[in-house]
């Protein structure tokens, strides 16, 4: 507990000044130059944000797990996944171009849109998933605070220098981006760098968890989670205006640094969870957590409905008129603290297709009620179907997790990744 514990502070103080610093650009950005803008900025981060999960396609988890149960192999993995980021992200770089000239955007954010997507190059050499499997959750912290820290300042200032936004915003971003991989690399270089395991069997073995027919369950798995999460994002763009879209991400935003703060704990336990056993009483621990976690989430819930308006005029100097789509998202915190932490539970033991079924159904949801609400509700329509989507998710997660053998009760079932299925 004492070490987990040391972990999440370690990684938290990074990832609490990140986010921070991310939200101090969206409340300079609708301070100064309104929702619109603060709606380009909203859609072209979602945006990159699909192409750099398509560009990772779930190796920074398979290499996290494989990294914490023989460091000694750090280096064959890396050049594994070196090798499926840089064609994943050319192939998904060049399709998000694509979108940004062609596709249906406001013709306002096309440019924007483009920066951003250019700036995910630098995350395909990033060594994150590195520093995450070894346990180094300070300088993962750190890499965070920098990263985010670089693009905010640099960004603001460039804009009060220059008087413009989008050279500034996506200049300041791939810049940032690119420091922070060459800062990971050279810790890894100079202070992580171990003696390699390069024997023949070790390199067949790392090999067969990098096979395409491994990898892409795992990536699609991610990227329908993420659909859920924020594909209204992407919808609101094709099908209402600019505005509409900062609206929704103003109350949304907000959500994102509570569900932040959470993730800290179950980036944490990954690795933990990755080398496991425990059998039934760890299972039933694991229900109490659950039962715990969703009393905490609806009780933030509550706090949030009430103060709503307040908290949106101190964020942003107005409610935007966002109070109402507030208070819609945040019946799905209680659900999301719970789907995190069995997501995370479920891939740590290599059930990466249950975790794929269910994002993927969550998504299916997700995509088919905005197609239906948005024309008529816009932001509100998302924001239900948001609330939907997460209950689907939470079920089919449920499921999974009461009928799979976790935690040593017995071996996986077939549909686990062999390669995975054995812990060091």
């Amino acid at each position: 507990m004492k070490k987990l514990f040391t972990s999440v502070l370690r990684l938290g103080v990074g990832e609490g000044a990140s986010r921070l610093a991310s939200f101090a650009l969206f409340a300079y950005i609708s301070r100064s130059f309104g929702l619109e803008l603060l709606g380009i900025v909203a859609l072209s981060q979602t945006i990159s944000s699909y192409v750099m999960l398509g560009t990772d396609q779930g190796l920074r988890m398979i290499g996290a797990r494989l990294v914490a149960r023989d460091a000694n192999a750090a280096p064959a993995i890396m050049r594994f996944v070196l090798k499926k980021r840089l064609i994943s992200c050319a192939v998904c770089v060049a399709f998000a171009i694509v979108y940004a000239w062609k596709g249906p955007v406001p013709e306002n954010a096309r440019l924007y849109i483009f920066g951003f997507v250019l700036g995910v190059i630098p995350y395909a050499f990033s060594l994150d998933w590195l520093a995450w499997g070894l346990g180094k959750f300070g300088w993962l912290g750190v890499w965070r605070a920098a990263v985010n820290l670089l693009f905010v300042l640099g960004a603001i200032a460039a804009i009060l220098l220059t008087g413009t936004t989008l050279l500034p915003i996506t200049i300041a971003n791939g810049a940032s981006a690119s420091l922070g991989a060459v800062l990971l690399w050279a810790l890894w270089r100079f202070r992580w760098r171990s003696s390699p395991s390069e024997s023949k069997r070790v390199l067949t073995e790392v090999e067969s968890h990098f096979r395409w027919a491994v990898v892409l369950p795992l990536g699609m798995a991610t990227i329908f989670n993420l659909m859920f999460n924020n594909f209204d994002t992407v919808m609101l763009g094709a099908m209402a205006s600019a505005r509409e879209v900062g609206r929704y991400n103003a109350a949304y935003k907000i959500l994102f640094v509570l569900f932040g703060a959470f993730y800290l704990i179950t980036q944490s336990l990954y690795p933990i969870l990755s080398r496991a056993k425990g059998g039934r009483k760890t299972r039933q621990t694991l229900a109490y957590v659950l039962v715990a976690l969703g009393v905490l989430g609806g009780s933030i819930a509550v706090m949030i409905g009430i103060w709503a308006a307040p908290l949106l005029r101190i964020l942003y100097g107005s409610d935007v008129n966002a109070i109402h789509l507030l208070r819609i998202l945040s019946f799905a915190i209680p659900m999301d603290l719970c789907v995190a932490l069995m997501g995370t539970v479920l891939v740590s033991q290599g059930y990466d297709k249950s975790v794929l079924w269910g994002a993927g159904s969550a998504a299916g949801c997700n995509i088919l009620l905005n197609l239906w609400l948005i024309p008529g509700h816009g932001a509100t329509g998302a924001a239900w179907a948001t609330d939907v989507s997460y209950l689907v998710l939470l079920l089919a997660l449920s499921k999974s997790c009461l009928t799979k053998t976790i935690f040593g009760e017995a071996e996986p079932k077939a549909e686990a990744l062999e390669a995975l299925s054995t812990p060091a």
